[in-house]
């Protein structure tokens, strides 16, 4: 039986950052940002619902973000992916996070079991 650790804001963060080509840091910034830095937040709250399945209020508060912007997040994501190349690179990173996530928890049990 696998643990299920409350999802980690850093991996979705740190996958969206690197996908995007953006600093880490400065996805939570306080502020928007430049726009690429705003798409890059938006698809990490999008992988942080969708692949760690946290919900819209964990999601709001692990980016201190309002539940209107997370929904509104994810639902541009969901927009992009009619796009088939966006909807690969995202599919390929939701699987990952989705992999990381699993590793986590079958790691998480072995210690538990000890």
């Amino acid at each position: 039986m696998f643990l299920r650790p409350a999802p980690i804001p850093g991996l979705s963060a740190a996958a969206a950052a690197a996908a995007q080509a953006t600093p880490f840091a400065e996805l939570f910034s306080a502020s928007r940002c430049r726009p690429a830095v705003a798409r890059a937040r938006q698809l990490a709250v999008y992988l942080h619902h969708v692949a760690l399945g946290e919900s819209v209020s964990g999601c709001a508060r692990a980016f201190a973000r309002d539940r209107a912007t997370i929904r509104h997040a994810c639902a541009t994501i969901e927009d992009l992916r009619d796009d088939p190349r966006f909807d690969a690179g995202a599919a390929r990173l939701e699987s990952a996070l989705a992999a990381q996530r699993d590793m986590i928890c079958a790691l998480l049990s072995q210690g538990s079991a000890r």
